[in-house]
């Protein structure tokens, strides 16, 4: 199996990433599962309406949304609930686990609140990591990565976070993508990952501000 071409988008805003850019980090962290708020909801139907065209020339053949309640949401604003094409929910590509905005809600109370999404892969009722290791979200990577190459579809959408999808890359900053970013890689059989420099949306315009401050 040849070579494939990932866009990677990262979840619309959640009241944790507004408190995070507040400096209010205890307040964040202590946000279970929160959801998008009007902005986040907003920036993904923004990327929405901008992938729309991208997505003709794209060819798009699947999607793949860690189970947390922001990616989900983001999945359903920037895709539809109804798509010509399959979505699957996976735990590994979760964002590493620091607190509790980053664990998730359990599979019975996530897969009823989205009936209309698959959870199949999702083995147990707690499917998240407390207090993640770096060791374990690299191996994550590196599990996430067998499991793209390991599918039959060669052009796949990923909806994930922001630490995850900067180990994903190897970008050695602290989160190189802003909220609802979107952004095409070439992942060949060896594991790596390439900047294709095809896709590139940003909807966040007040991300490079929040990263500089």
């Amino acid at each position: 199996m040849g070579k494939k071409e990932i866009l990677l988008i990262r979840h619309g805003q959640g009241d944790h990433n507004r408190l995070f850019a507040e400096n209010r980090t205890e307040e964040a962290l202590a946000l279970r599962d929160p959801a998008l708020n009007d902005i986040g909801i907003q920036q993904a139907e923004n990327l929405g309406v901008k992938l729309k065209e991208q997505l003709r020339k794209f060819d798009l053949e699947l999607i793949i949304t860690s189970p947390m309640r922001r990616t989900l949401m983001t999945t359903d604003h920037v895709f539809g609930k109804e798509t010509s094409y399959p979505v699957i929910v996976s735990s590994i590509p979760t964002e590493m686990g620091h607190g509790e905005c980053d664990y998730g809600s359990k599979k019975t109370q996530i897969s009823k609140d989205f009936p209309h999404r698959d959870f199949s892969l999702i083995e147990s009722e707690e499917w998240w990591t407390d207090l993640e290791t770096q060791e374990h979200l690299e191996q994550r990577v590196e599990d996430f990565k067998k499991f793209l190459n390991s599918r039959p579809e060669s052009r796949i959408a990923v909806v994930s976070h922001g630490l995850f999808l900067t180990e994903l890359v190897g970008i050695g900053k602290f989160c190189a993508f802003g909220n609802c970013d979107c952004k095409q890689y070439t992942l060949s059989k060896d594991g790596t990952l390439t900047d294709s420099e095809e896709i590139f949306i940003r909807v966040d315009n007040l991300w490079e501000k929040w990263q500089k401050s």
